[in-house]
């Protein structure tokens, strides 16, 4: 992977040498080599459901979704007696909707292929169309529209919007750990009857890292476009467990800065332009180092 100067978008009140406070909390980040490889292990089922991963062999994975962020706003203030200092930094991605459903039509091929890697016997998505519970359920979710960071149960970024896809154009609702009983109850049901397992993958896709810091005498925003993957989980009914499991991702991955083809904008507020190639690329392989260590986690589970 060619290496590119990351763009650093930064407004502060005071220069002064500081630790940045990231916006979002979470792991730390691991950048993903051009093999698409990392050095550890970075998927693991959730506290306190790991056991309820256990029991899969014949699995059917009916739903893949990929959440790719579309803009990512932070707004820090800082105040004294005599005046408010604000900033504001608002970015939004340009690229076309056919890119992302290139990836979104190549997601089931990879999920399916870790899967069979690990030994699992993989039926075709389609094995549960014509249950009558599955067909209950109320699929709503907005494909290809852009719909707020809480959308799909607690996917969470840079106070974002995100515009999602499907593998195979399939009908999108919630499946996380926080999904509607409505939603779950049917799915854990038919695992236990037909004695197979249900797997449903969601992916986020996010084409910045915001940071903030706000004190006293020192106050900024900063983004630095860097494509990486901070969500991901892969949900899981199986037939020997009546609640659902869940692995999720443990690590933000990162797989650089080249998708970056151009800045357009003013200060405060940016186009990050990017690469139709280079964006693509870069996001499969994001989801295929998520998808093969998901693969391989859940089968440390059984």
């Amino acid at each position: 992977m060619r290496l590119l100067p990351v763009l650093l978008l930064t407004f502060n009140a005071l220069a002064l040498p500081v630790t940045a406070k990231p916006l979002i909390g979470g792991p730390k980040t691991i950048a993903v080599d051009a093999s698409g490889t990392v050095s550890e292990t970075v998927a693991s089922p959730m506290m306190g459901q790991g056991s309820y991963a256990k029991g899969a062999t014949k699995v059917a994975v009916p739903l893949i979704a990929v959440a790719f962020e579309t803009s990512a706003q932070a707004r820090i203030s800082s105040a004294s007696r005599e005046t408010t200092t604000t900033k504001n930094l608002d970015l939004r991605l340009a690229v076309d909707d056919a890119v992302l459903k290139g990836i979104a039509a190549e997601l089931q091929a990879i999920v399916e292929k870790d899967l069979a890697a690990q030994g699992f016997d993989i039926l075709p998505k389609e094995s549960i169309d014509t249950e009558a519970r599955w067909l209950g359920i109320a699929k709503d979710g907005k494909v290809g529209e852009d719909v707020k960071d809480n959308f799909m149960s607690g996917f969470m970024g840079n106070g974002s919007m995100n515009r999602w896809f499907t593998a195979g154009d399939r009908p999108l609702f919630g499946t996380g750990a926080t999904g509607a009983l409505s939603e779950l109850s049917p799915l854990i049901r038919t695992a236990r009857e037909r004695k197979i397992s249900l797997l449903f993958y969601r992916f986020k896709v996010q084409f910045t890292d915001l940071e903030g810091k706000n004190a006293l005498v020192f106050t900024y925003v900063k983004g630095k476009n860097v494509l990486r993957m901070v969500s991901a989980d892969v949900a899981v009914f199986t037939p020997e467990h009546t609640l659902g499991g869940m692995i999720k991702l443990t690590a933000n991955l990162t797989a650089g800065s080249d998708f970056v083809q151009e800045l357009q904008g003013t200060p405060g507020r940016y186009k990050v332009i990017a690469d139709p190639a280079r964006f693509k690329a870069d996001s499969l392989l994001l989801i295929q180092v998520t998808s093969k260590q998901f693969a391989q986690a859940l089968r440390k589970a059984q």
